[in-house]
């Protein structure tokens, strides 16, 4: 019998978006505070694709989501620009995992959904999230805003949404206008009760005239649920359209997993609001951290990234005795610990310890690199897929065409319905076979996906009658070739106390594609520098009773009163358990949990460089 490790739930092929974002709206001296994405999240993103969760997962019919765990960018949908300082992100009061901290600011996002939802469906759309309003201004408005933006091909049709979980009022908004105030307007208000953890969701469903019904459901942190009536907006139905848009607007609150899927039937028990008791959090992230301008592009198993990320960040990964994913990064090494985990006594007595201090262990000038967007740029390119013939989409039916796409191309944004092929971003859908047919509207809705080299554009016919794919042309865009490859820079710290007592001892660490950021890299070489300037002792071998409680990282204070006459705290670094029939054996490797400080040399004098009176080389 071979026993596999939880890691084997991670070797299924890492897929990471690739979108173009970074290139158009951020510049990367400005990472600090605006945050596309982050190795936290990419390692959330990647335990997510394989089952383990660390906050409430993307429904299966899900068009948006994002976690906000470390970045703006979504999982589900793609980011279009955002605003705001997206670059405060915190574990303290998040109702799962880590939220992004809106309190006293406001942030902004705007979305492409994964797939163009009609207003004219017989499902409807549930968009929901999770606020927690114990923090911040307490004298201050806490709202969110959903804002979903429909091409009717005359104009646009706005559906707003605002809660305010200061003053309980909710607000829904239907109409031509951009500012929703000046649109038709259905309110409710909700008792909150005490700040906390809220759920809010919001029931969207049209009807065959474009009149949206809309309803909000409050699930407050004592479980109790405040259900509003439904709205009926019908002062000037909408016309036929697509979704194209979908803006966030959150202020003065921390916000987590937030999503827009569709359903038959509205929502109505704990487990289809919230998703109660449908998944378990499997993995704990700690706050997030390494601030990226854009996606690396990535190869082999999640676990191969995950662990790359680790190395590249100087973070551990493991799974615990319980089988929970922890990610931990560099800074848990900044304190030195004063109390252990666990107290361990060797197994017998400690005759002999092999301790080490090596030279080969210093490092006193450290630098570490990491990839530079500076003054990157993009070219403006498509791809398209126009067929010979137009092609006949059943009532009901879809039709899935598939697109090469080259591997320098950021995933293709999804189109918009037109009545041409003129510039880039269009897809055209008619009556019939000609092209002077009529475009047809509140009909198809479609869908792209990436899968390496292949691009899918899905089109699903919702309607009881034909119509014809014409054909699509897909904005692409590549990284300009006149700017040549993101630069790597370096960030270089030194200890001029370490480098008078054993001289210059330099390493070079290599964090690129992960660190992004110069800030970061100064970080993780300041961390470096710190554990080995002036190396810790290690302790090598050490056994100890059989505690199944220790996990790598612990701090652990190792006790044995008659042999070494050792008392003190350590680090684990290495756990090997064996076992033959009824004994167990367990053996640790220790790090020091402070260093020995400079060495002293008492009565040393050091030699010269070259021996005294020696006669020059020739």
């Amino acid at each position: 019998m071979t026993a596999l490790d939880g890691a084997e739930r991670l070797r299924q092929p890492a897929r990471l978006p690739y979108p173009d974002i970074p290139l158009k709206s951020v510049e990367p001296w400005t990472l600090t505070y605006t945050w596309v994405t982050s190795c936290t999240w990419i390692i959330d993103h990647l335990l997510r694709n394989a089952g383990i969760h660390t906050c409430p997962p993307p429904r299966s019919t899900a068009i948006f989501y994002a976690a906000f765990h470390g970045g703006a960018a979504p999982s589900v949908g793609a980011l279009d620009d955002f605003k705001g300082l997206w670059g405060y992100w915190q574990k303290k009061a998040a109702p799962f995992e880590s939220v992004a901290d809106a309190t006293f600011t406001t942030l902004e996002a705007n979305y492409f959904p994964a797939t163009a939802t009609i207003n004219r469906s017989l499902y409807g759309q549930w968009l929901e999230g999770w606020i927690n309003n114990s923090t911040g201004d307490p004298a201050k408005d806490q709202t969110i805003r959903y804002r979903l933006t429909y091409n009717t091909g005359s104009g646009y049709r706005y559906i707003t949404m605002d809660a305010n979980f200061y003053t309980g009022k909710l607000v829904a908004y239907h109409g031509t206008n951009y500012d929703p105030t000046q649109n038709q307007q259905v309110s409710w208000t909700v008792t909150l009760g005490p700040p906390g953890t809220f759920h809010f969701g919001w029931w969207l469903k049209w009807s065959s005239t474009g009149v949206p019904t809309i309803a909000p459901v409050i699930t407050r942190p004592d479980k109790t649920v405040f259900v509003g009536n439904d709205g009926i907006l019908a002062a000037t139905p909408s016309p036929a359209g697509e979704l194209g848009v979908i803006n966030l607007v959150m202020t003065n609150v921390r916000a987590e997993a937030f999503q827009v899927s569709w359903h038959a039937t509205k929502p109505t028990t704990p487990a289809e609001r919230t998703l109660t008791g449908t998944w378990t959090k499997g993995a704990t992230l700690g706050e997030p951290g390494f601030p990226m301008a854009t996606f690396p592009r990535v190869s082999g198993d999640a676990w191969s990234v995950i662990t790359d990320i680790a190395r590249a960040t100087l973070s551990t990964v493991e799974f615990d005795r319980d089988g929970f994913v922890r990610w931990r990064d560099y800074t848990r090494w900044a304190q030195v610990p004063t109390q252990p985990h666990l107290t361990v006594s060797a197994s017998r007595e400690l005759a002999g310890l092999s301790v080490t201090e090596e030279i080969d262990a210093c490092r006193n000038d450290v630098t570490v690199k990491w990839q530079n967007w500076e003054g990157y740029g993009y070219e403006l390119l498509g791809i398209e897929d126009i067929p010979e013939m137009p092609i006949t989409i059943q009532a009901q039916g879809l039709i899935r065409r598939t697109i090469p796409i080259n591997d320098d191309r950021f995933d293709p944004l999804l189109p918009r319905l037109s009545g041409d092929f003129n510039g880039l971003g269009n897809l055209v859908i008619r009556q019939n076979a000609l092209t002077t047919s009529a475009v047809v509207r509140g009909a198809a809705e479609f869908q792209v996906m990436r899968d390496g080299g292949t691009v899918s554009l899905t089109v699903y016919n919702r309607t009881g009658t034909t119509i014809v794919y014409h054909g699509c042309n897909m904005v692409a865009v590549r990284p300009a070739t006149n700017t040549g490859s993101p630069v790597t820079a370096l960030a270089t710290e030194r200890d001029t106390s370490s480098q008078s007592a054993y001289g210059v001892q330099s390493y070079e660490h290599d964090g690129t594609p992960w660190i992004q950021y110069g800030g970061t890299a100064s970080s993780v070489a300041k961390a470096l520098l710190a554990a080995s300037a002036f190396p810790s002792p290690q302790l090598q071998s050490v056994e100890v009773l059989p505690d199944p409680r220790i996990d790598l990282g612990d701090v652990v204070r190792v006790v044995d009163t008659t042999g070494a006459q050792l008392d003190t705290l350590a680090w684990v670094v290495g756990i090997r358990t064996e076992g033959s029939r009824a004994s167990v054996r367990q053996t640790l490797t220790l790090r020091g949990a402070a260093s020995n400080g400079a060495p002293a040399d008492s009565g040393l004098t050091p030699d010269p460089p070259t021996r005294p009176g020696a006669p020059p080389p020739n």
